[in-house]
């Protein structure tokens, strides 16, 4: 008998709405002066799957007891997902899970007492991650995964008057472009183990990235032509990394649960390489650039960045098969960040984060109510101080977890959650206000692998 596995038609038209969507933006670029500092604008940093409820993840664990392997059942009945913001979750897996994410997000600029506004979308890949159980009856479990942390790209241009140093008069006029890419990464693998209701966990990771940002000055005159200036900086670093956290997980009844989570990032200082360069330059027919002369260039210059440290505490409580809610509170010591010893424009950060989920029939016969409905918010600053000024920051989100119908006679199982999030940082009063809107999907897809054959 040929096994068939049937996706209902609302999971066809969302597939197909966002992959049109993804492929319209693809080649669309961010451009947001944020990511000049630090190391650029930080990237959404949990699984699709909680992004709907505010972004929760130290008490968030994605396991059903009621097809515990351990206690003798022999099939996990729905696919797992993964969350890799708290290792100790992976403890609980108990199928092989394939997570892989995309988000699509537009940002729109606007300065303070300026009409225009600036609007950039583009689309990219939030993580690649595979979990699998090593050992189900000891709750012993592995993640491997990669994802971007950090992306860095603007490009700005100013026109103004340069004044001479030592007569204070004015020179002439010039257009400056202020341009940098770049970004940083993590490739991870961690571990989870549980003891009865406890579990602990640790993402051992490799954490890398580069930062390329210059300003080219050009004097604008239709009678003296003036060499054009190149100043840029180059830095790359790359280093180990550790993320650790726990759960313990109570019943409150025969139903309910509670999981109580922490997480902690230490701080690490990593190796890094700088190149500077002061050049002339002229633009050619083609709109590149050829240099006129190296005015000045250093090269392999040895150095350090330090990142900080991160912790965080919450909690979920779940009504099996009904709703979750849940909240944490985390923090960052941005103030420890340096870059060749030297600080850079930001401080530490604080976000809180509340949200929660509903099904409505679980196994019931209707697909809309075996969908997940999610909600959230959070609240926090960012990492970034533009001008010396604190950022406030807050997004509120929604989302849903469309069930895929599995292949009869088989163990494999695949969600689809979709994530919605409006959010804005500073405020009217803020030099530069950004709003965002951004849509991300999910799709976990996880088998039981390393079963035993009952029949042939």
């Amino acid at each position: 008998m040929r096994s068939v596995s049937v996706i209902k038609q609302p999971i066809n038209l969302l597939l197909l709405t966002v992959l049109l969507f993804c492929g319209m933006v693809t080649n669309a670029q961010e451009n947001s002066p944020y990511s000049r500092y630090g190391w650029g604008n930080l990237v959404p940093s949990t699984p699709i799957v909680t992004r709907g409820m505010g972004g929760l993840t130290t008490g968030y664990v994605d396991f059903d007891e009621r097809y515990d392997v351990k206690q003798g059942v022999p099939r996990y009945l729905k696919p797992q997902s993964i969350n890799f913001l708290n290792p100790a979750s992976y403890a609980r897996l108990r199928t092989t899970s394939f997570d892989i994410g995309f988000e699509v997000e537009n940002q729109v600029l606007q300065e303070r007492n300026v009409i225009e506004k600036y609007k950039a979308t583009f689309a990219n890949i939030s993580y690649l991650q595979l979990g699998v159980p090593i050992s189900r009856k000891r709750n012993f479990s592995m993640v491997l995964g990669l994802r971007p942390i950090s992306r860095i790209n603007y490009q700005i241009q100013s026109y103004g008057r340069e004044i001479n140093p030592e007569t204070g008069n004015s020179v002439d006029s010039t257009l400056t472009l202020y341009q940098g890419k770049g970004g940083s990464y993590q490739a991870y693998m961690g571990l989870g183990k549980g003891f009865g209701n406890f579990s602990i966990g640790a993402n051992l990771g490799y954490f890398f990235g580069t930062k390329d940002f210059g300003t080219r000055k050009s004097f604008i005159n239709d009678s003296v032509v003036y060499y054009k200036g190149n100043y840029q900086t180059k830095i790359n670093f790359g280093g180990l990394s550790i993320n650790t956290g726990i759960q313990y997980r109570a019943k409150l009844s025969k139903d309910i649960r509670l999981v109580l989570g922490a997480t902690a990032t230490f701080s690490s200082e990593y190796n890094a390489n700088r190149d500077i360069i002061r050049e002339t330059f002229e633009y050619d027919a083609s709109g590149g650039t050829f240099i006129r002369d190296s005015v000045y260039r250093e090269e392999g210059v040895q150095g350090t960045v330090i990142f900080p440290s991160t912790y965080s505490g919450g909690f979920t409580i779940e009504r099996q098969d009904k709703w979750m809610l849940g909240a944490e509170y985390s923090t960052t010591s941005w103030d420890d960040f340096r870059l060749y010893d030297a600080k850079d424009s930001v401080g530490s950060t604080y976000m809180f984060r509340i949200g929660g989920q509903f099904i409505p029939s679980a196994y019931g016969s209707n697909y809309w109510g075996r969908v997940t409905y999610r909600a959230g918010f959070n609240l926090g600053t960012d990492y970034i101080r533009y001008g010396g000024e604190e950022l406030k920051k807050y997004t509120v989100t929604m989302g849903f977890g469309f069930p895929v119908r599995p292949n009869r006679f088989s163990n494999q199982f695949t969600m689809l959650n979709l994530g919605i999030e409006f959010g804005r940082r500073g405020t009217p009063e803020t030099r530069l206000q950004e709003n965002m809107f951004r849509i991300s999907l999910g799709a976990t897809l996880s088998d039981l692998w390393f079963v035993k054959r009952k029949y042939d």
